[in-house]
């Protein structure tokens, strides 16, 4: 019976149930937003200046902190620390946590981490520092890099100057770029002024157990946990202005010296790169590791002294695969003994396989493309210049066809040139930092518009191309 008096009892109550039911929900949502939202906390601002005080301030922008150093140590993770105009010296400057660090003025010509015989300017170190930000600075005079980042993830480095760094190098530092990125990946270097540096310029690497040691002198008495075995994948350097960084190695490099680990998916565009030893370095440099997939796309490459891009395997079972070069604009590379605008080229037994060198524009160029033991490739679509003495020099693959068509060989006799190409570009470098100030400018020829228009749609570029990137990587695999 009683299941049937419920049965009856629903049947009959059908029109009144539905209002019933909808009273309760006014009621309920009534509950709800009675109930006053919980405050978001606001993100913590530290103050810092030279006319601070580390044991009486307080961080607030009345009374803030004299260092950096200890601005760090007490700044919760997320939080952000403005950095007041002038001269920062000394300092072990080390970000573990997640913060962004920002000159106040935004001009680096006023906020100087001069690290002279300190290891580095600023290091950003482990998976908990994803994330950070470093703006604004001028960073010089470190013994190796100016700005190093490990074993992170996330990280911007943007509108700094990095000049000087690299003058007393550790000996075995490996890599000792400016600004080095090792073991880090979907990070970004935009915007920076990267200057007359003894041991290059932007440098791209993956982490491991290739040099144990490395980890230790980076960083010495910074705490650091010991390194981890990790790739350099997908990061975006993009905007940058590099100059004359010599007379040791190059203006970026991105090279892969840990098996497993490798440097893929990486972009490299819309870069000012001049006067430096090598232009752009994509490598696999120990036995067994990987460089592919990477792309360098709209840079301006003029007067480095080897070669304006360089693709190359260095030991048995590198794998340096798809890697694609476009849309550059090469001029007047290599007033050294090698005389080329790119050089792809194997060591050994290992070839650069099915690399895309298409719609790049040479002037002034003893040699446009040289290929060594470099197997599979598309080269065509490019421009050469009336300048370029030799357009290709080596074996080259569905020259002038489209990626895909039916391979075939063509063969260009290597000529033997003497030249010292000459110049079109005048660039007046910025004065040598100092510990008071850095300031300068540069001056541009004609030649060197189309450069400096580049820089401006760099940021534009790396947006739209990683995407695209992306989906050939997929495609390959």
């Amino acid at each position: 019976m009683g299941t049937v008096r419920l049965t009856r009892n629903v049947q009959n109550s059908a029109g009144v149930l539905p209002a019933t039911a909808f009273v309760l929900l006014l009621f309920l949502a009534s509950l709800v937003f009675a109930v006053p939202a919980a405050k978001a906390a606001a993100p913590v601002v530290i103050y810092v200046s030279p006319q601070g005080s580390d044991s009486t301030g307080t961080g607030s922008g009345a009374s803030p902190y004299a260092t950096i150093s200890h601005a760090l140590k007490v700044a919760p993770s997320g939080s952000t620390v403005m950095v007041g105009p002038g001269t920062y010296a000394g300092e072990l400057i080390v970000v573990t946590t997640h913060l962004t660090l920002r000159a106040m003025s935004s001009q680096p010509y006023n906020t100087i981490i001069n690290a002279t015989g300190m290891p580095n300017g600023i290091a950003v170190v482990g998976a908990a520092a994803a994330g950070t930000i470093i703006e604004g600075f001028t960073v010089e005079n470190a013994n190796n890099h100016g700005i190093y980042v490990q074993d992170s993830s996330d990280v911007i480095i943007e509108n700094n100057v990095v000049a000087n760094n690299g003058a007393n190098v550790i000996p075995g530092l490996g890599e000792d770029k400016a600004i080095q990125l090792t073991g880090v990946s979907n990070s970004t270097v935009a915007g920076n002024t990267v200057v007359t540096n003894f041991y290059g310029g932007i440098g791209v690497a993956d982490d491991g157990p290739i040099a144990p040691s490395w980890n230790n002198t980076a960083v010495p008495n910074a705490g650091i946990p010991a390194q981890l075995a990790l790739p350099a994948n997908g990061n975006l350097i993009s905007g940058n202005f590099i100059y004359e960084n010599k007379p040791n190695h190059c203006a970026i490099v991105v090279s892969s010296y840990n098996q497993g680990e490798g440097v893929k998916n990486n972009i490299m565009s819309g870069n000012l790169i001049v006067d430096n030893q090598n232009g752009i370095i994509i490598a696999a440099d120990t036995p067994n590791t990987d460089a592919s997939f990477n792309t360098v796309i709209n840079n301006n490459v003029l007067n480095n002294g080897e070669g304006g891009v360089v693709v190359h395997s260095n030991a048995p079972g590198d794998v340096v695969v798809g890697n694609l070069i476009t849309g550059n604009i090469f001029n007047a590379n290599g007033y050294l003994p090698t005389l080329e605008g790119i050089i792809l080229g194997g060591e050994g037994p290992v070839a650069v396989r099915n690399t895309t060198v298409t719609n790049n524009t040479f002037e002034n160029e003893v040699v446009g493309v040289q290929v060594v033991n470099a197997k599979g490739n598309f080269v065509g679509g490019n421009t050469m210049e009336a300048t370029v003495k030799i357009p290709y020099n080596g074996t080259v693959t569905n020259i002038g066809a489209s990626p895909g068509a039916t391979s075939v060989q063509t063969t260009t006799a290597s000529v033997t040139v003497t030249a010292t190409p000459t110049s079109v570009v005048s660039v007046t470098a910025p004065p040598a930092p100092t510990g008071n100030s850095t300031s300068g400018g540069l001056t541009f020829t004609v030649a060197l518009v189309t450069a400096v228009c580049t820089l401006i749609v760099g940021l534009i570029i790396g947006i739209v191309v990683r995407p695209l990137v992306i989906e050939r990587q997929h495609d390959r695999e």
